[in-house]
Formats: structure tokens, sequence, C-alpha cells
């Protein structure tokens, strides 16, 4: 029995007011958990990049958090995709070792910070990695299972 799980991103920004001055954008590719074994005993993990690019038309200091919300379902303790009424609980992390929900920083969660100097029209692009696990031995049904998750950058 396989199961094909997606994770679609959809990007939003909030700016501040030194917007005039000072533009950051947010991507991600969406993504694509391997066929899910519900008799294996090893989770299922993927990882990922966020990429926010920055770019200004003066030399600026800049800052920013990077949130992901909880999803369609679930909540960020819980994430979970659906396949018609079956759902499947997965987990978005902001370290390799799986150990800090990247999240909105409600319930435990974390988010990903960052700052620095912005020299001019030289855009700046950092990447963020983001890792996902499915937890082993869930009795789910057979079928692709989707969620999507909302990015907001902040700066």
């Amino acid at each position: 029995m396989r199961h094909l799980c997606k994770l679609f991103f959809i990007l939003m920004l909030a700016a501040s007011q030194q917007a005039q001055a000072l533009t950051c954008t947010v991507s991600a590719l969406p993504v694509a958990f391997s066929n899910y074994d519900p008799f294996s005993n090893t989770p299922s993990d993927i990882s990922s990049t966020v990429t926010v690019t920055c770019n200004a038309l003066v030399s600026v200091l800049v800052s920013y958090t990077v949130k992901l919300n909880a999803g369609m379902t679930g909540t960020i303790s819980s994430r979970l995709m659906t396949s018609g009424s079956s759902q499947l609980a997965y987990q978005l992390y902001s370290n390799a070792g799986r150990t800090t929900v990247w999240g909105d920083g409600t319930a435990g969660s974390g988010i990903v910070s960052d700052g620095y100097l912005l020299n001019v029209v030289v855009p700046v692009v950092k990447n963020y990695s983001v890792y996902g696990r499915i937890t082993a031995k869930q009795n789910v049904k057979a079928g692709s299972y989707l969620d999507t998750v909302t990015i907001l950058l902040t700066y």
C-alpha cells in the first residue's frame, strides 16, 4: 500500500514602513514526500528550501521573520495532510534533528529570524532549510495526501 504525499506552500508578505527603500520576497517549491508505507517502522523524511530575497535602493539594515502556519487542517503542533476524509499526520521543522517545529511562535513552535546590512542594488538571497517528517506506522488509506502551508515573511 503506497501513498503519494505533497505539501504546497502559499507565500505571503507583510512589509513595514521601510518597504519604500527595501523589497523582500519569499519563495518555496512544493514539497513531495516519497511514497509512504504505513507498515514501515521508519518515518518518512524530506527536506526542502524556503528562499528569502531582499533588495534595497539605499544601504539599509534589514531584519525579518519567516513563519509557517498550521496548514489547511490540524494545528501547528499536529499538522495533517488529507485525502478525502482520511488524514495523515506530518510535521515541519527548522532544524535537521527535527526537534524545533517551524510555526508562528505559538504552541511551542519556533520561527526563523535573520538580519544583515543590505547594500545598494545588490540583492541578498538567503536559503533556509525546512525538514519534514511523516511519523511511522500510521493506519491510513491509500491515496494522494495534500496540505497547503502558508509562509509569512514579515520585514
